[in-house]
């Protein structure tokens, strides 16, 4: 299960890091940063995607549930 205040952890992380890259002159340590800001992006849609699925799921069974009260 991903962890959105983790991924934007690590997105932050990476900004820091590809910024002191830019300043050191040190491309690798840019591309690291860059590429660890794109992973935390991606486990911070991955946590709400299944936020969004949960509620979903949930939403579902409430109408199933007032579905077969109403029969």
């Amino acid at each position: 299960m991903a962890d959105e205040t983790a991924g934007k952890v690590k997105h932050v992380g990476g900004k820091i890091k590809e910024k002191v890259g830019d300043v050191l002159g040190d491309r690798k340590m840019e591309r690291d940063g860059r590429l660890s800001q794109i992973e935390g992006e991606a486990e911070q849609d991955q946590a709400r995607a299944e936020d969004a699925a949960e509620e979903a799921a949930v939403r579902k069974n409430t109408a199933k549930e007032a579905r077969k009260q109403n029969r």
